[in-house]
């Protein structure tokens, strides 16, 4: 008997994404379970998932509350003797894990998650978190990661979207394969380990702002009105179609508004 394991990660859903993508039921057809790494999203993202297959999950950094006080921090799933590590790798503490992002080297990463599975006695760790499919064997445990669904933030676009297939042949032997959602078709991801992280996620991220507004994201993101704006125009290029966003959408947004208050006015001077 083979077990066929859908592994996925970073949905955010509906905060960056609107719905299931139409193609992962026929990645993951006969499936016997999926494994999800967090950031879901609303807990409906699970219900919604299980109509192909049983769902475990964790819950990950950025998650609505609900989330976070119903699904755990980690996970042991093992299969046909292969134990299984489900973590979304992100650190607990908000400043250590602000801290961690300072260092860009890929390698000391991937080496705290290869430590966090061997403590735990795992063959494989499933983690999400960076938004960046890859899978590498270090210290004798398999490192995966699916890749992401939505986006990593609030002003970027998720360009690839990825999920992975983990398939267990009874006798313990395993193979794992990602799948590129916009066609279906197998994507192989580069070897990461001896970059930087920012390197690493190029391929698969890409901004939502023309260069001026990028200077500005401090406001954007403070500002009451300019991030309302922000998130409500976001959607244009997550799942609309539009590449990205340019000063004048701000602006028309702003204008659609009350004229003449202050806050509006205050808001059209910081861009």
């Amino acid at each position: 008997m083979t077990y066929r394991i859908g592994l996925l990660s970073d949905t955010h859903m509906p905060e960056r994404w609107h719905k299931i993508p139409e193609t992962l039921p026929n990645i993951f057809k006969d499936v016997n379970l999926l494994l999800h790494a967090g950031d879901v999203g609303e807990l409906w993202v699970l219900d919604q998932l299980s109509a192909i297959a049983p769902v475990i999950a964790v819950h990950g950094n950025d998650e609505p509350q609900v989330a976070i006080d119903n699904l755990p921090l980690t996970q042991i799933i093992t299969i046909a003797g292969v134990r299984i590590l489900l973590w979304h790798s992100h650190y607990t503490d908000r400043v250590d894990e602000m801290e961690s992002r300072r260092d860009q080297v890929m390698r000391p990463k991937l080496e705290r998650i290869a430590r966090y599975g061997r403590r735990a006695g795992a063959n494989v760790v499933h983690f999400g978190h960076w938004h960046i499919p890859l899978q590498y064997e270090m210290e004798g445990v398999r490192l995966v990661n699916a890749g992401g669904i939505a986006s990593g933030n609030d002003v970027t676009r998720q360009v690839v979207q990825t999920v992975a297939l983990f398939e267990i042949e009874a006798d313990g032997r395993f193979q794992i394969n990602h799948f590129n959602l916009a066609d279906g078709q197998l994507h192989h991801p580069p070897d990461v380990v001896d970059t930087d992280f920012t390197t690493a996620l190029g391929p698969y991220h890409a901004s939502i702002l023309v260069p001026e507004l990028e200077a500005k994201i401090p406001a954007l993101r403070t500002n009451p009105l300019l991030n309302k704006i922000l998130w409500e125009l976001a959607s244009r290029c997550w799942w609309g179609g539009q590449p990205i966003l340019t000063t004048a959408d701000f602006v028309n947004a702003l204008e659609a508004m009350t004229p003449g208050t202050a806050e509006i006015d205050h808001a059209l001077s910081l861009l």
